[in-house]
């Protein structure tokens, strides 16, 4: 009996010290991809919405749709391990807060120009002096006295097709050219979008990163010392 009480005691104390390990791990991870994702929405929205100096929105919005997204990815990956660099493999988890963090970022940045120009928006009549067609046409803008309205107006913020130059549109623009012009005063809702890529970000995240030291487990400092050993040890 004694030795049974010993056995399922030790098991136990294995167990308990096995998993406290993992879930330091998970709960760290945790709070990474949710530091992660609040960084890359807050960069994003308050570069437009607060409004950043113009010298910090670009590195911001940089910041926020690049960067933060790769390092979600690449800080578990390349954690202090005794694995080779040219070995180690990385959870296909992994794959999904670098793609919800840009979704973030992008989110974000446009939710920061809707609130921004809500909050600082002035309506006025602007003429169109130049339209730029690609893959998003862009309409250089000035207003009734000449002076040219910053940024200029996007393709589906009303540089549509039909628009060319001369013509004159009413505009919402920001007098501080933070947040982007826009014809229409109504804007959507992207709170949905926010927190569903949020929730993903953060739970695929940790996922991954949990996973890390079982895809890569630390190898031996000596692996072959335990088979001359073995050897050494059966000769007569």
């Amino acid at each position: 009996m004694g030795a049974k009480t010993d056995g399922t005691n030790g098991a136990t104390g294995d167990a308990g010290e096995g998993s406290s390990p993992r879930l330091t791990r998970a709960v760290w991870w945790f709070v990474f991809h949710t530091a992660c994702a609040t960084a890359a929405v807050a960069l994003a929205y308050l570069a437009p919405a607060a409004p950043l100096n113009q010298w910090l929105r670009g590195p911001a919005t940089l910041t926020a749709c690049l960067l933060i997204p790769l390092a979600a990815l690449l800080v578990p990956v390349l954690e202090p391990r005794s694995v080779p660099w040219n070995r180690r493999k990385a959870a296909w988890q992994l794959a999904f807060p670098v793609l919800t963090g840009a979704v973030l970022g992008v989110t974000a940045g446009q939710a920061g120009h809707d609130d921004g120009l809500r909050e600082r928006g002035r309506w006025t009549q602007a003429v169109v002096v130049e339209k730029r067609n690609g893959k998003t046409d862009r309409c250089v803008l000035r207003d009734l006295s000449g002076r040219e309205i910053s940024p200029d107006l996007t393709q589906g913020s009303g540089c549509e097709r039909h628009v060319a130059e001369g013509d004159v549109l009413r505009v919402r623009h920001d007098p501080e050219g933070a947040a982007e012009p826009a014809t229409d005063g109504d804007t959507p809702s992207y709170d949905g979008v926010l927190v569903g890529a949020a929730l993903v970000h953060v739970l695929m995240g940790t996922w991954g990163s949990a996973r890390m030291p079982r895809l890569n487990p630390a190898e031996p400092a000596n692996p072959g010392t335990g088979r001359r050993s073995a050897r050494t040890g059966g000769r007569p």
